[in-house]
């Protein structure tokens, strides 16, 4: 079973990794394409992704999809979670890729314990390092930065693993 974690924002990721403990098998910073203002998700890449890139049977795939929360600090911005969300779950429905969806404070609370509020990031990345110590979590090579995403799609995945879902 591969389980791919998908933390679905414009600044999320898709992180697949085993059902046998392990570092990541497979990572794509969320792809996006140009709208007149900004940016989106492009669904058609995610679906290359798990066709072309991965070499895995898409019947020995779990995807967990982060579901966005229903508050946010602008309207814009929370319009662009649940674009992307649809966006992503169309795919995986479309495609007839098995998935779950999950709240962001399940799979947290689950992975990160009771984590002050603001602090959930820095949580994730230490946690992150703690399961994966030679995972650097950079997007490119050029990156200096972890990838919040990665890091958190990664998580969501390994939650899935744990729980078997």
């Amino acid at each position: 079973m591969i389980y791919i974690g998908i933390d679905n924002g414009i600044t999320g990721a898709l992180v697949a990794i085993s059902d046998h403990p392990g570092p990541p098998i497979g990572m794509l910073p969320m792809p996006l394409k140009g709208k007149a203002k900004g940016n989106e998700v492009d669904a058609a890449a995610i679906w290359h992704w798990f066709r072309d890139d991965c070499g895995w049977s898409l019947d020995q795939i779990t995807a967990i999809l982060e579901t966005p929360g229903k508050h946010s600090p602008g309207t814009n911005a929370l319009c662009s979670m649940w674009d992307s969300y649809g966006a992503i779950r169309g795919v995986l429905e479309s495609r007839g890729i098995r998935h779950h969806r999950i709240a962001p404070q399940t799979w947290q609370k689950a992975m990160l314990g009771n984590v002050d509020k603001g602090q959930t990031k820095p949580a994730a990345l230490a946690k992150a390092r703690q399961l994966w110590p030679d995972e650097t979590w950079l997007a490119t090579p050029r990156s200096k930065t972890p990838h919040t995403g990665m890091i958190d799609a990664a998580l969501i995945a390994e939650y899935a693993r744990i729980k078997n879902l």
